[in-house]
């Protein structure tokens, strides 16, 4: 199985979260999704991504859902 490594950023790439693993399934799994929750706050968010393995990974889409929190 390949793994995905994610990380990020709040303050525009400054300072980094700690790279967490996420399996993205064997080959032929088209249909495979990693999601993060939870992210806490930021301004200037920076994504980083990268694969543990030497494989062809494409990313097709990405997509985010943003809550409004009060307080």
């Amino acid at each position: 199985m390949s793994t995905v490594e994610f990380r990020y950023s709040k303050d525009g790439g400054e300072n980094w979260s700690d790279w967490s693993q996420h399996d993205i399934g064997s080959t032929g799994d088209f249909v495979k999704r990693v999601i993060r929750r939870r992210l806490g706050r930021g301004r200037q968010w920076v994504f980083a991504f990268r694969i543990t393995d030497n494989v062809r990974a494409d990313c097709l889409a990405a997509s985010m859902q943003l809550e409004q929190v009060d307080g």
